[in-house]
């Protein structure tokens, strides 16, 4: 047992902390269901999650609404109430991702990336967790806990720094002294 969640493949803390506080394996099906939560309650009390995910290329344009019905039903029959929603747009990725198919390994350099946030509970995140997995279109997902508010946020607004205003800086120009009134100088200073 460990106390990471995985989201297929890449294990974030931030995933740990959103459903569950322990992993069971099942050896039959090589699958992980989560159970429990970090906080201690039984899991029925309603938290909010968000749901990244990155949905195959190979998937037309056509058929991308059909996927992302697939992705609705499941939360539909968990009966949660859905926040706020991207629909998927077409996104070149950083870096190449593999994804296990029927016949090997898959390589992907872009995908559709699309986001749902709702309230649920962590018995049915887990649920919902476990159908992400086993969809073979979905590249790649990321499940967080997360806050109700719009969280999304613009630009940084400009800041224009001001030079403070004051009197205008004066070189005080030195008149050379002789040496004569330097040594008198320092004499009264030494005599003190």
């Amino acid at each position: 047992m460990t106390n990471h969640a995985k989201t297929d493949g890449v294990v974030s803390d931030t995933a740990v902390q959103s459903v569950a506080m322990t992993e069971e394996r099942d050896n039959t099906a090589n699958t992980s269901v989560l159970v429990g939560s970090l906080d201690g309650t039984d899991g029925a009390e309603p938290r909010i999650y968000e749901l990244g995910y990155l949905i195959v290329p190979a998937v037309s344009e056509g058929n991308l609404p059909r996927e992302v019905a697939t992705i609705k039903d499941t939360l539909d029959a968990e009966k949660v109430a859905v926040i706020s929603e991207e629909f998927p747009k077409w996104r070149a990725l950083a870096y190449p991702m593999r994804k296990r198919t029927s016949a090997g390994y898959a390589t992907h350099e872009s995908g559709y990336f699309g986001w749902v946030k709702f309230e649920a509970s962590a018995q049915s995140a887990a649920r919902i967790e476990h159908e992400c997995k086993q969809n073979p279109q979905i590249l790649r997902y990321l499940f967080i806990k997360t806050v109700r508010e719009h969280t999304l946020t613009g630009g940084r607004p400009r800041i224009e720094r001001r030079e403070k205003r004051g009197p205008p800086h004066v070189a005080q120009t030195s008149t050379p002294v002789s040496e004569i009134e330097l040594d008198k100088s320092i004499e009264k200073l030494i005599a003190e």
